[in-house]
């Protein structure tokens, strides 16, 4: 066994955080684009609809995230192993698999429509935009998810600076696109939603152009080589792959159906409060992405650490970047308390809508401190595939939500919303904890 000091860690730590934070961050800044151009639109209906399509999509793909979380933890394991078969195998048959996924959401996509307008409650106009929305973003769904799955593979590589680059084209794109749009051609949700479907396709030719030159330059075995192509089409391998990201699935589903249900219940408030939560959740979602960073570098570390078999080392990756992570969650709470009416004011001028962002901002200013230890855990568990222990725990952690929102919605409204939010994201983090001591069961 090989031990690590604490430098060489940090250093690779921060080699897969840095890349991995900014190309998190583009994925929310591209929410908070879209806020700013719909924001400063002449009615609210406009900023309501995308924030309920873009909601609608969240469930869908993240519904399916266990291709990019699965990937990665597998791939970590498999280059500690130095198991070139493998990692081309797992890399084809994500990609076959999320384009299959996609394609049946196509295919379904009328039946998924009315599923998701059969809960809404906003207003006909806002209705009637968001199903612009829907129509246009579903075609690039094969791309999106298959760009999960390259970028879960090199992730899992420790290729972060790749993935970086990748998110970094799709949303840079995706923003230029929709002010085009926009702003150019008089569009507004329906042009958000073409945008965001040429940025996801075209990303995944990069995506694709970098996994090829990953094997190539580190693999003696090509990616298509006739070893690696031989069985690739077999049911069992497709079976063994969805049921180790089975409980990954169950779990995401759990996680999503409350993310979505955050929205869904704002629209009982009426459109005010439900454009004034997006643009709240937006700068969530911006803290959610950048620590998540450290959670996937503790995903490469931790599944390395275990496919080399050294508890020590693996529990050093754990402190590290769990170190790194509470620190930066400080800077976002900081950063939300001195600047966030500044930036409510800057993503939209209806003031009904400031004037409602600003009195409930407290959330987003405490949230950082509380989600920290949740991302983190996440990262750990996912790099130690312990799907059965995260699925559980998000079971639990929903069923507290579901109790919290029965309870203290009709107490404290809109506060009673971010409440059970807020609680949701604690039982998250407690559920988990108490499992540790199983990862670095994993390693011995």
């Amino acid at each position: 066994m090989t031990y690590i000091n604490n430098n060489t860690i940090s250093r690779h730590m921060w080699q897969i955080a840095v890349p991995a934070i900014l190309a998190n961050l583009s994925t929310p800044l591209l929410g908070l684009s879209d806020s700013f151009i719909m924001g400063h639109l002449p009615h609210e209906r406009y900023l309501a609809a995308v924030a309920l399509g873009a909601m609608f999509f969240s469930i869908l793909y993240n519904g399916v995230n266990f291709l990019r979380m699965g990937t990665t933890g597998l791939a970590a394991q498999a280059h500690g192993r130095d198991d070139e078969l493998s990692l081309n195998q797992l890399v084809i048959r994500g990609c076959i698999s999320a384009f299959s996924i996609g394609l049946l959401f196509i295919i379904c996509q009328s039946l998924l429509s009315s599923a998701f307008f059969y809960f809404m409650e906003a207003e006909q106009s806002v209705l009637s935009l968001t199903g612009q929305y829907f129509a246009i973003r579903i075609w690039g769904a094969p791309f999106a998810l298959m760009n999960y799955v390259a970028s879960g593979w090199l992730l899992g590589m420790g290729r972060a600076k790749q993935v970086l680059f990748i998110h970094l084209y799709m949303n840079i794109s995706n923003i230029l696109l929709n002010f085009l749009f926009v702003y150019g051609f008089d569009m507004t949700a329906d042009g958000v939603a073409l945008g965001t479907v040429l940025s996801e396709s075209s990303a995944f030719l990069l995506s694709l152009y970098f996994v090829m030159g990953d094997n190539k330059k580190y693999f003696k075995l090509p990616l298509f080589d006739r070893q690696v192509l031989e069985n690739i089409m077999e049911l069992s391998a497709f079976k063994t792959l969805f049921t180790l990201n089975r409980d990954i699935f169950i779990r995401t589903m759990c996680l999503t159906l409350t993310l979505a249900s955050f929205i869904l219940l704002g629209t009982r408030f009426g459109t005010e409060i439900l454009a004034a939560n997006a643009v709240l959740m937006n700068l969530q979602n911006l803290t959610a992405y950048g620590l998540d960073g450290f959670a996937q570098a503790a995903e490469v570390l931790v599944g390395k650490q275990i496919g080399k078999k050294s508890v020590a080392n693996l529990r050093k990756a754990v402190i590290i970047s769990s170190k790194w992570a509470v620190y930066t969650a400080f800077i976002f709470s900081g950063f939300y308390y001195l600047f966030g009416e500044a930036i409510i004011n800057l993503l939209t001028n209806i003031e009904t809508i400031r004037t409602i962002s600003n009195e409930y901002l407290i959330w987003v200013i405490i949230l950082p401190l509380l989600s920290i230890w949740s991302f983190q855990l996440d990262g750990i568990f996912i790099g130690a595939t312990a799907g059965s222990s995260m699925r559980n725990g998000m079971i639990i952690s929903a069923i507290c939500y579901i109790i919290s929102i029965l309870v203290f919605m009709p107490l404290w409204g809109n506060n009673g919303l971010w409440f059970s939010y807020a609680l949701f994201i604690v039982m998250r983090a407690l559920t988990l904890v108490v499992k540790y001591p199983e990862i670095e069961k994993r390693a011995l």
